[in-house]
């Protein structure tokens, strides 16, 4: 069981005291991290939690949102497809189809880029 508390705190702050248990193999590499940062677990700990730029979950929720809008491009693109198969629209409108499927490409390029 590891012990974890605040071991600077700012004057009338009160203390924290949490306890939980880490089992095999998460209890091993907190040790090696923490050893391999010169800290102890604690330090280890509250360096990790008060150095996070973001939500760890933020990016596959982003990652989440954006596939299920590619997914309803997908479809409306299909539609459009069909219609086209139809002979509904007219050349002007398929190029600018070309244009705007071109433009998405590189816009989803740039952000998978950006977020590796």
């Amino acid at each position: 069981m590891l012990f974890i508390r605040y071991m600077a705190r700012l004057k009338g702050e009160s203390t924290l005291r949490k306890h939980f248990k880490l089992i095999g193999e998460a209890a091993k590499l907190l040790a090696e991290c923490s050893r391999a940062e010169n800290m102890n677990e604690l330090e280890y700990i509250c360096y990790l939690l008060l150095n996070q730029t973001e939500n760890p979950r933020s990016k596959e929720l982003e990652l989440m949102r954006l596939r299920n809008e590619i997914n309803k491009i997908g479809v409306n693109v299909n539609q459009i497809v069909k219609n086209s198969n139809f002979h509904i629209y007219r050349e002007d409108d398929k190029i600018g189809l070309i244009g705007y499927m071109e433009k998405i490409s590189i816009l989803f390029s740039d952000f998978i880029q950006h977020r590796k």
